[in-house]
């Protein structure tokens, strides 16, 4: 993909190159006749998007909102190729939730059973001994006595995703630059002006900020308070033995166990994708350690092994660290905040990826019209968190 030239002026300007900012672009482009530019100070998906793990589930417990966005974007993925003339890495991967009848987890696998049930999204739902019959690569038969499987779930790239998007809203006329920084938003009358970068100042009327942990920063220099913790989270790509290959020939889930901070999904190639999900290790995501620590590795085989004994001899193909952008109760900031014309998507606290159609629709909307009909915006707004510093409180799951 070549490199647009950067502009003196456009109707609006996007901030950030990962798939929430192309796909915002994407659908500003294609949904109004106004001139947009999408500014990325380093390369496409070079933050938290190429880092990402990619999966596309619904099952949100009794979250609704979630699930409708996580579907419509789930639908709009599986036409990617059609809607953007760009090729998306996709499997199906169904998503388990293991969990215990009688307890909080077992209500939370429960109620997101019946919100994908009352939408006809395919859901099963396997009890008692049927738990371990249905998966036996794992040990879960005197464990849990429920499992629910969001059965249409999948996995796909997050880099295929943001270029795609990029591709797409070039084609409808917005501009993609790389290479510059932005360094502050820039107001007069109370409104967005302009933004100056490292290369010189552009005028707009809108600016939209979907930089991920470095949205807080931006946002400052106009007076708004974001309140995003960067955190750093740690991956590891297992070489699985034969064993477990054979295990999983007809059935290839998704799942973490009951406790939140691990999760595990198939990899593209065969491998095994182990991901840490904990929102605790505070981190500046210009100069994290971009390697898992040993004591994570040493934890993770330990517990992964407990639970499915074929990963015990399981080789090391790779490892990495990503940056989650994380808000106190864990959901998204989709809002328009302080001076006229400035815009906030971020937020997405490690589980953005699956909503970023619905989110590159939703802030174009907000942007465009000032509400949406996919789902209720407010849900979204910044100002939940002046109300109540925790916001809606944190998650009944952490996956």
């Amino acid at each position: 993909m070549s490199e647009d030239s950067i502009p003196t002026h456009s109707d609006v300007l996007v901030i950030g190159g990962g798939v929430m900012g192309t796909s915002t672009a994407y659908f500003l482009a294609t949904m109004s006749d106004q001139s947009v530019a999408l500014l990325e100070k380093s390369q496409l998906a070079s933050g938290s998007t190429g880092d990402s793990s990619a999966i596309l589930r619904h099952h949100y417990g009794d979250e609704a909102i979630y699930t409708d966005m996580a579907w419509w974007s789930h639908q709009f993925f599986q036409t990617f190729d059609d809607e953007l003339d760009a090729a998306l890495s996709y499997e199906k991967s169904p998503l388990v939730r293991f969990a215990d009848e009688e307890t909080a987890g077992g209500d939370y696998a429960r109620a997101g059973y019946e919100v994908l049930r009352e939408r006809d999204i395919p859901v099963s739902v396997y009890t008692g001994e049927k738990v371990g019959e249905q998966y036996p690569m794992f040990d879960v038969t005197d464990r849990y006595d429920v499992a629910v499987s969001d059965d249409s779930a999948a996995y796909a790239d997050g880099t295929d995703a943001a270029l795609g998007f990029a591709r797409g809203a070039r084609a409808a006329g917005a501009q993609i630059v790389t290479g510059v920084e932005v360094q502050s938003l820039e107001t007069e009358d109370e409104a967005i002006a302009r933004v100056e970068t490292d290369q010189g100042n552009i005028d707009c009327e809108a600016v939209i900020v979907a930089a991920g942990p470095w949205t807080p920063r931006l946002a400052e220099t106009v007076g708004v308070d974001v309140p995003i913790t960067p955190v750093r989270e740690q991956v590891v790509l297992l070489d699985p033995p034969a064993t477990y290959a054979e295990a999983q020939s007809s059935l290839k889930p998704t799942t973490s166990f009951p406790g939140g901070e691990w999760y595990i999904r198939p990899d593209f190639g065969d491998g095994v994708l182990v991901g840490t999900h904990r929102h605790t290790e505070e981190t500046d995501p210009d100069a994290y350690d971009n390697t898992p620590d040993e004591e994570t590795i040493l934890e993770l085989v330990d517990d992964f092994a407990d639970h499915v004994p074929e990963l015990r001899d399981a080789g090391l193909k790779g490892q990495y660290c990503g940056v989650y952008s994380t808000t106190p109760d864990h959901d998204f900031i989709i809002d328009q905040a302080g001076p006229a014309g400035c815009y906030l998507c971020c937020g997405f606290s490690g589980h953005g990826f699956k909503h970023a159609p619905a989110v590159g629709k939703l802030t174009a909307d907000l942007v465009l019209e000032g509400e949406s009909d996919l789902v209720d915006l407010e849900y979204f707004s910044l100002e939940r968190f002046e109300e109540n510093p925790t916001g809606h409180g944190l998650p009944a799951d952490n996956i």
